[in-house]
């Protein structure tokens, strides 16, 4: 995904063609370079988002078995060190078994990851574990408080 995205969006569009436009004063974005780096994490951030709340979601997914996990530290290295690890806490935790009564939520309450619900993309974010760039914030807004992963979906937002 990550080689396929950098090819096609980061040089291609990006660079080459919005490069193009450049002589009429049109310039990449800037939040591409953001976008560089989501495209690397994000969806794992997201995947391990959607393992982790799967009883709310109505989608049980299966954890990442051993060779899943060795093509996602060959495809995207420091992979095992972050998100392995959790997965393999979880399958030793009881996660596969559904009678062991292991939900990963709570697991993440107990270990002090809190989810946030993204108020632009509608989208589940754990800050203190997320390797994208996004980064957490919250307003007021009459009287409730909105979550927002990045300023970009914040500009859009407020």
């Amino acid at each position: 995904w990550v080689k396929t995205w950098n090819r096609w969006v980061y040089e291609d569009w990006g660079g080459i063609w919005i490069g193009r436009l450049g002589k009429y004063g049109v310039e990449s974005p800037r939040s591409l370079r953001d976008a560089k780096v989501d495209a690397y994490w994000a969806h794992h951030d997201l995947a391990l988002a959607a393992y982790a709340l799967w009883p709310l979601g109505l989608s049980r997914l299966s954890l990442p078995d051993e060779e899943d996990q060795a093509w996602f530290e060959a495809n995207y290295p420091g992979w095992a060190d972050h998100y392995g690890k959790i997965y393999n806490e979880w399958k030793k935790l009881g996660y596969e078994d559904p009678k062991s009564g292991f939900i990963p939520y709570a697991w993440l309450v107990q270990n002090g990851h809190e989810v946030y619900i993204d108020r632009v993309s509608q989208v589940p974010f754990i800050p203190s574990l997320a390797k994208g760039s996004g980064s957490l914030r919250v307003h007021e807004f009459n009287g409730q408080k909105h979550s927002l992963t990045d300023e970009w979906g914040e500009r859009m937002w407020l």
